[in-house]
């Protein structure tokens, strides 16, 4: 299962935990850039293909298995509006109609966060 860092400037980037196994606090932290909260992700949605300006396209498919990491206070900070992020969490249920996802995300197994 992948996780992925989706920017506010659409890029997304594979990423895996540094140990192999499971994401820190701190990297947790690190990608969103502050503090974090989970979103669940309440139903199944994709493959759906994201394509990048610069890049190959990305292929997304996410499971009741996966989570949402946001910053908690993205939308008072950086209130920089994730396309792709309020699309996955839109589709999956994981936010309320006309909710949206501000900053950096990362998009992983639920597994992978203790």
């Amino acid at each position: 299962m992948n996780s992925f860092i989706i920017s506010t400037q659409g890029e997304i980037i594979t990423v895996s935990p540094l140990n192999g196994s499971n994401f820190s606090l701190v990297e947790l932290q690190n990608a969103v850039k502050g503090l974090i909260d989970v979103v669940p992700v309440k139903r199944n949605v994709g493959p759906i293909f994201f394509n990048e300006f610069d890049k190959e396209g990305v292929e997304i498919e996410l499971t009741d298995e996966y989570i949402i990491v946001v910053n908690e206070e993205g939308k008072f900070i950086t209130p920089e509006f994730n396309y792709i992020a309020t699309v996955l969490a839109t589709k999956s249920n994981s936010i309320i109609p006309g909710d949206w996802i501000a900053g950096d995300v990362l998009i992983c197994p639920s597994k992978m966060v203790k």
